[in-house]
């Protein structure tokens, strides 16, 4: 607002003396606004100065949040077996991963932790909010540390992300294949028993954990 030209103070419209009243007989701690009311020498300034506190004051409701669907909840599995992996120097992660999955029939499970380091990784990442995910894919060749590396196996498949860390700082998404190790890896993988799992597509074809 301008500096305030000089003359007689202009009485405000009736309808902004109206909000004035309304404004201060709703928050006695606006009592600080006043001087600032008084100022006003005009119906245009009157209006401008109104106008703002009314929007903070007297908000627009917003329409209620569509409430999300409750997350689904699968219980009663137990940890049957624990399989350590050592991944020396040229190693692929994801393939060696697949290969114990394979190899030992782990069709329920997790991979719960990972460390190491990397010569050369490529994972994916979404890059989209639509209601199809648009994957965008990534490689990157340098010396990296495996932060962490983690998620479900169900009905065999492994749904993997995991965090690498670079001179550009942290950084990942959904492991892919063709990740070699530069020194050494380490990766704890569990086997489940009970109740089994299994990745079924919704209606917008994104595989999502069902009952077997």
């Amino acid at each position: 607002m301008g500096p305030l030209p000089a003359g007689k103070p202009v009485h405000p419209p009736r309808s902004s003396r109206r909000l004035s009243d309304a404004v201060s007989s709703r928050a006695s701690h606006l009592y600080v606004c006043r001087p600032v009311l008084r100022k006003a020498r005009s119906a245009t300034q009157w209006r401008i100065v109104l106008s703002s506190l009314a929007a903070v004051l007297f908000p627009v409701p917003h329409a209620p949040a569509q409430e999300a669907a409750a997350p689904q909840v699968f219980a009663g599995a137990r940890i049957q077996e624990i399989y350590r992996l050592r991944l020396d120097r040229g190693d692929l992660l994801l393939e060696t991963i697949l290969d114990t999955i394979r190899k030992n029939n782990i069709q329920d499970g997790a991979v719960l932790t990972a460390a190491g380091s990397l010569s050369e990784c490529t994972y994916h990442r979404v890059k989209s909010f639509g209601a199809k995910p648009e994957d965008e894919f990534i490689t990157v060749k340098a010396p990296m540390e495996i932060l962490n590396i983690n998620g479900l196996i169900a009905a065999g498949e492994p749904h993997l992300h995991l965090t690498l860390s670079a001179d550009q700082g942290a950084f990942g998404g959904h492991l892919e294949k063709g990740c070699e190790v530069l020194y050494r890896g380490e990766i704890t993988i569990a086997k489940f028993s009970g109740p089994a799992l299994a990745r079924k597509p919704n209606k917008d074809g994104i595989p999502m954990l069902q009952p077997k």
